[in-house]
């Protein structure tokens, strides 16, 4: 059923139970883009512009069964990223994911420091959601396990074939910002600093 679907159509579903859900989040420190949905939605749809059809529709699928009974998905990622809650699923491939992207983070803070220092979140030890690893760690917890099977496999090709779909997505993010590419937005930055 949810094969039907393109990506496009996909993504647009999920940012919009995402923009519903992140809406209704009090957390202790509020999210700037909370007032700001083009904002959210640029940043959110950048990220899955990088999944495929398959995680697309499984984290989907996660959002509409979380609606049903009653779950505020993105409630529960701040929630877990303030230590308010315990942790919501103990998946061993979370682990793994985060040490893969994280790992991913270090190169692009490496090769575009300027842009990494505007738009990611630190990889350095920092408390609560403003490191890396915690926010993305919160996040994962709050999929499906069939989610988190299907983005390992995703990410494990790509860790293989030497790929980094966290640039991609950032990548796609600078575009929708009015640059060229990475290095377009790198230059831009440096001299604006």
């Amino acid at each position: 059923m949810w094969k039907l679907k393109n990506i496009t159509q996909l993504i647009q579903e999920i940012l919009e139970i995402e923009w519903r859900m992140f809406r209704q989040v009090k957390s202790e420190t509020p999210a700037p883009c909370q007032n700001a949905p083009e904002s959210f939605k640029s940043i959110r749809g950048s990220i899955f512009e990088s999944w495929n059809q398959d995680v697309l529709s499984s984290y989907l699928q996660d959002l509409i069964t979380a609606q049903k009974v009653g779950r505020n998905l993105l409630t529960e990622k701040y929630a877990r990223m303030d230590n308010r809650i315990p942790p919501l699923n103990d998946n061993p491939l979370i682990d793994i994911i985060v040490n893969i992207e994280t790992a991913w983070q270090e190169d692009i803070k490496s090769r575009y420091p300027a842009i990494y220092s505007r738009v990611c979140r630190s990889t350095d030890a920092v408390d609560g959601g403003g490191n890396f690893s915690t926010y993305l760690r919160a996040e994962l917890e709050t999929y499906g396990n069939g989610t988190i099977t299907l983005y390992f496999q995703q990410l494990n090709a790509t860790w293989e074939k030497g790929e980094n779909p966290s640039l991609k997505a950032l990548d796609n993010l600078v575009k929708k910002g009015g640059y060229r590419d990475m290095d377009h937005a790198e230059s831009h930055l440096t001299l604006h600093r």
